[in-house]
């Protein structure tokens, strides 16, 4: 097995789950949808020209309900500028997170977000 496939397998360790259009991402950048989550992080889209720093507190919100993750420290993983430009819209790019030692009140909900996600693949 090469580096990039251990790579790989070890970023496909926790199952994802298909972002849903009611998980909102809040960034210092803005607010933005969840491409896919899992219990160990998240994928998001952005603008090409933000920045993050390798380290930050984001928050995610389920609309329509009370869910409300507040302060949830993630790492930048990577960052992936789409190779799909156009005249008309921005350059975009998929950026993946990892979730930092979340305390147990985060957890639970992250759990609770999960299970959210889930019914929504069924």
């Amino acid at each position: 097995m090469s580096d990039s496939d251990s790579d790989s397998n070890d970023r496909r360790k926790n199952k994802r789950l298909k972002g849903r259009k009611e998980a909102i991402l809040v960034t210092p950048n803005g607010m933005h949808h969840i491409d896919d989550i899992s219990v160990g992080g998240l994928a998001f889209q952005c603008s090409a020209n933000d920045t993050f720093p390798s380290q930050w507190p984001v928050e995610i919100i389920f609309a329509g309900t009370t869910l409300y993750l507040k302060n949830v420290p993630v790492r930048l993983i990577r960052e992936e500028v789409s190779e799909d430009q156009s005249y008309v819209s921005d350059a975009t790019k998929k950026v993946g997170v990892e979730f930092m030692e979340l305390d147990m009140h985060n957890q639970v909900l992250l759990q609770k977000l999960l299970t959210y996600h889930t019914e929504g693949q069924a």
